[in-house]
């Protein structure tokens, strides 16, 4: 089996007419979640399904602990896992206190073996030249549905989700928002869209805005 990629035009930073060169984009055929991994990893071993998905819960309480005590998760063969901060931009250290310095993102450092390992990946063109996604509907399910499992989603995330361009996302998204069903948070360089604690409250808020 093959991954796919798409040959992208790479933005001109001059904005200029001169025509930039193209380089290859990864397509994602999908989403590979916690159950499915579980799964995966079932017909491998001889735990269960439920043991598997333990593991991989108790594995991430481990790591966000770690890191919260300030310690980097290197998994060898894989990577290794840190953290990225945030603050205002001061030119003297006299300028700021601790309490300004904010949790910004996890970062991951790939492992030279498991680069090694991907070195020899097949891959092929993607037939489709633009993106074939679902309805709104089936769209807005597909969201609700991951939002079950995990605490917000990403416009990337649900790009991949429902294969859809940035254009539509964003258009889908503003659209749940709208009708309540989503709010926006902005966290680090990126927005988070989360299902309301109170719907008709925080609904009442983006018409207010």
């Amino acid at each position: 089996m093959s991954a796919e990629y798409k040959l992208v035009r790479r933005p001109d930073p001059h904005k200029t007419d001169v025509k930039q060169p193209l380089y290859p984009c990864f397509v994602p055929s999908g989403i590979v979640r916690l159950d499915d991994l579980a799964r995966m990893a079932r017909g491998r071993s001889s735990f269960s399904s439920a043991d598997i998905k333990g593991m991989l819960q108790l594995l991430q309480d481990l790591i966000v602990d770690a890191l919260e005590y300030g310690q980097c998760i290197e998994l060898e063969g894989i990577g290794t896992f840190g953290i990225s901060l945030k603050s205002r931009p001061v030119m003297e250290e006299k300028e700021i206190r601790a309490e300004s310095i904010r949790f910004q993102d996890v970062t991951f450092r790939s492992s030279k073996e498991l680069c090694h390992r991907l070195c020899a990946m097949q891959l092929e063109r993607s037939p489709e030249k633009a993106p074939v996604g679902f309805t709104q509907e089936v769209c807005e399910q597909r969201t609700m549905e991951y939002l079950k499992t995990h605490p917000y989603i990403t416009g990337k995330v649900y790009r991949g989700l429902c294969r859809c361009g940035k254009t539509k996302a964003a258009a889908d998204l503003k659209k749940m928002m709208q009708e309540g069903k989503l709010v926006r948070t902005f966290v680090g360089n990126a927005y988070l869209f989360r299902v309301p604690k109170d719907g008709r409250k925080e609904k009442r808020k983006i018409k207010e805005k």
